[in-house]
C-alpha cells in the first residue's frame, strides 16, 4: 500500500442544497386549526386587539410562498412575543436549510411552503427516531417537541392569515 502525499489543500464544503419539499402543494394539516380559540392559544393570544395587530403583521406574509429572511422576521416576531421558545424558534431561522460552501446561508430570498417544509421535516424526523430508537435521547425528544411546537405555530399562523374576523367567539343570533 503507497500513501501519496499532496501539496494541495483539501478542499471542504459546508454547502448544502435546500430541504427537498415532497409536497409542496400542501396548505393544511392535522396542525391547522379549525377554529380562532385554538389557533389563539397556541400562539398565547387573548385579546381581539392581539389579533388584529398579529394579522396585521401577517398581512404581507403567505405561509405557502415564503422566503427565508421572511420566515425569520415571522419567528423572531413569535419569539418576542413569547408564543414559541428558542427551539421552535431554530425552525423558523434554518429556513429552507440551503447553505453555501462556507457555511452561511444561501438563497434567502427563494420563496417556499413552510407548512408543507415544517410537516415533511416533522415527519422525517419522527420517523428517524422510531427506526432508531437508540436515537430517542433527552436532547433529541425536546428537538422533536420544538419542530411540533413549530408546526403549531405555522398552522396557527395560517388560520389567522386566512380568517376574516378577529373575534375569539363565534356571534350568534336568536
Amino acid at each position: 500500500m503507497a500513501i501519496v502525499s499532496t501539496t494541495e489543500p483539501v478542499q471542504r464544503s459546508k454547502a448544502t442544497s435546500a430541504y427537498l419539499i415532497k409536497n409542496p402543494r400542501e396548505i393544511k394539516n392535522s396542525f391547522t386549526p379549525t377554529d380562532a380559540s385554538k389557533a389563539a392559544d397556541i400562539l398565547k393570544i387573548g385579546a381581539e386587539k392581539e389579533i388584529a395587530e398579529l394579522k396585521s403583521f401577517l398581512k404581507d406574509y403567505d405561509m405557502t410562498s415564503i422566503s427565508t429572511n421572511e420566515l425569520k422576521k415571522v419567528g423572531r416576531q413569535l419569539y418576542s412575543s413569547g408564543a414559541i421558545d428558542v427551539m421552535a424558534f431554530g425552525m423558523f431561522i434554518s429556513g429552507n436549510g440551503e447553505f453555501d460552501a462556507k457555511g452561511n446561508q444561501a438563497n434567502t430570498h427563494v420563496k417556499f411552503n413552510a407548512i408543507a417544509l415544517f410537516n415533511q421535516k416533522l415527519e422525517e424526523y419522527a420517523k428517524f427516531l422510531e427506526d432508531f430508537p437508540g436515537h430517542a435521547t433527552p436532547d433529541n425528544l425536546t428537538w422533536k417537541k420544538a419542530m411540533i411546537a413549530a408546526n403549531h405555530a405555522i398552522g396557527a399562523l395560517t388560520y389567522f392569515v386566512n380568517s376574516t374576523n378577529n373575534k375569539l367567539s363565534v356571534d350568534e343570533q336568536a
